[in-house]
This record gives structure tokens, C-alpha cells and sequence, in this order.
């Protein structure tokens, strides 16, 4: 079976040092999961090499001279069964890079950023992605990473990844290196900032009595189920008061530009507070390596 790769972005990280002197960054490129291509940087560097895995280079910055890098990534999903995956789901996750490279395997800590522009670390045991952090967090609460567009199931975390994450450095485990990279950025606009402001200025005009009608509404809905869709699908059979809460507050915001419906509207809070106060029972269901 072939590649399934995200749509290609242009993204840019950006550097802006403290004090005037030499910086060794981590460039991007080419790795399981990810392609990179374009690189273009602000400033030549003064030599770039590669040592550990990781690709280096070298820059001569004055106190305040930003440096960024731009490049096309294509981002897929890394689908891997190791053989300690499954003896790793009776321990706690922040256990399992001890437990590894006790028995022998080669851990690495990995550093990058999330596509969404937040700053990640994570694991490669004999070169397979680990993320107890992602892990857990999708067994306490599986809708989560819906914004990102992830399907809730925590065992892609094991021994794999989603396709939406960029790896910049290898680092030995156990250590002290952090990514020197303060901000990974898109360079084309996201649409969906401003049609959410769209949609919900035309809530608030249809409640104080001035319909709008659905239409302000529905190309916000569209992008977001085009975005969040297969993973709500997902979310539903695993958890489906959670996938609900969010039907019901789409379904809601949609009467309110129509005919509004307040039954919508508090069965949308009821699970709302109860999500949130039983977070417990969101664990989704054992998977067949669980079980």
C-alpha cells in the first residue's frame, strides 16, 4: 500500500536570538513521515553538516536578526506494529522509554512541532515513533485532538504516527537538548479563523433578533467537517456522548439562524458539564492488542 500524504503546506520556522552570536539549528528534511522539499533561509549559513540523524546548520546572528527558514512539506501517516508494542499497554506511558531501553532497544528523544505550531517532543525506539503523551491523553479524553483532524485512537501513538507533526532533531534519552526553533508557522492564511468569525457574528445578530439565515453559517460548517469529519466519524463508535456534545452544538448554533430550538441548547450544555465532569469514563474501548 502507498504513501497517503496530507495536503502539501509551506511552512516557516522562525529564530529570533537574544544575544548576538553562533547558533546551531536543526534544519528539516527528508524522514519517515515527512518530505521535504524548497528550503529556502534567510541567511547563508556559515557551514552545514549532519551528525546523529539530524542536519545542521551553523549561523553568525546578531542581537535581534531574525532568521527564518521556509519549506514545502508533504506529511504522512507511519504506520508501524513493533514487537513491544503490546507489552508496553500494561504499563504506565511514562514508564516506556525506561522499559525499552532497559531491554535493549535504542531510544532517541525527537523534537519538532505539531503542524497546528506548537512545539512537541516525543520518542524513536529503534527509529519507530513513541508518544506516551499523545497516548494518554487520547485514553482520558478522546476528542482531544479533534482539531487537529487525528482520529482518536490512542494505539497510533505506539509504534507510529498521524502525518501531522514535523521532526527537526534526534537527541540521545535520557538529556537535556531542547529545540532551539520558537515558532513553526503556516504561510498561507487558514480560512477557518475568519469564517468562525463570520458564523458566530451571525449567531449573535439572528439571537438579538436580526436573522441572518444559515448561510454566514454554513461555509464555516463545511470546512470544519471537511477538516474534522473522518475523525469525528471515528470519535462516534469509541465515545459517542462526546462526538454527540459536538453534533448538538452545531445542530443548535443552526436553529438559532432558523427556528431556534432550546432543547437543543441544553441537551448541548447538559453533555457538556458531564463530559467534563466524568472525564474518567471517556477511556475508549480495548483495542485487540489490549485485549
Amino acid at each position: 500500500m502507498g504513501k497517503v500524504y496530507r495536503r502539501p503546506v509551506d511552512l516557516a520556522l522562525r529564530f529570533l536570538p537574544h544575544a548576538p552570536g553562533e547558533y546551531l539549528l536543526p534544519l528539516p528534511q527528508s524522514l519517515p513521515g515527512q518530505e521535504v522539499a524548497g528550503v529556502f533561509l534567510s541567511q547563508k549559513p556559515l557551514e552545514a553538516y549532519e551528525a546523529r540523524g539530524t542536519l545542521w546548520a551553523r549561523f553568525a546572528l546578531r542581537e535581534g536578526e531574525a532568521l527564518e527558514l521556509r519549506f514545502r512539506l508533504k506529511a504522512y501517516p507511519v504506520r508501524e506494529t513493533p514487537p513491544w508494542r503490546r507489552a508496553l499497554l500494561q504499563e504506565p506511558p511514562e514508564a516506556w522509554p525506561g522499559i525499552l531501553a532497559h531491554r535493549g532497544h535504542k531510544v532517541e528523544r525527537a523534537l519538532g512541532f505539531l503542524l497546528s505550531g506548537r512545539p512537541h517532543t516525543w520518542f524513536l525506539v529503534d527509529g519507530a515513533p513513541l508518544d506516551p503523551l499523545l497516548h494518554q491523553t487520547l485514553r482520558e479524553n478522546p476528542p482531544h485532538l479533534l482539531p487537529l483532524g487525528v482520529a482518536p485512537d490512542p494505539g497510533v501513538y505506539l509504534g507510529g504516527h498521524e502525518g501531522k507533526r514535523l521532526l527537526l532533531m534526534k537527541a540521545p534519552w535520557p538529556g537535556e537538548e531542547s529545540l532551539l526553533w520558537q515558532e513553526l508557522r503556516a504561510l498561507r492564511p487558514d480560512p477557518l479563523p475568519p469564517l468562525r468569525a463570520l458564523a458566530f457574528a451571525s449567531l449573535g445578530l439572528s439571537a438579538l433578533g436580526l436573522p441572518t439565515g444559515p448561510w454566514p453559517y454554513l461555509p464555516y460548517l463545511a470546512l470544519l467537517a471537511f477538516r474534522q469529519g473522518p475523525a469525528l466519524k471515528d470519535l462516534l463508535p469509541r465515545s459517542p456522548r462526546h462526538a454527540l456534545e459536538s453534533l448538538l452544538f452545531h445542530a443548535f448554533a443552526l436553529s438559532v439562524s432558523l427556528n431556534p430550538r432550546p432543547e437543543l441548547g441544553l441537551g448541548y450544555l447538559a453533555l457538556f458539564f458531564w463530559n467534563r465532569l466524568r472525564p474518567s469514563s471517556a477511556t475508549p474501548p480495548k483495542s485487540p492488542e489490549e485485549a
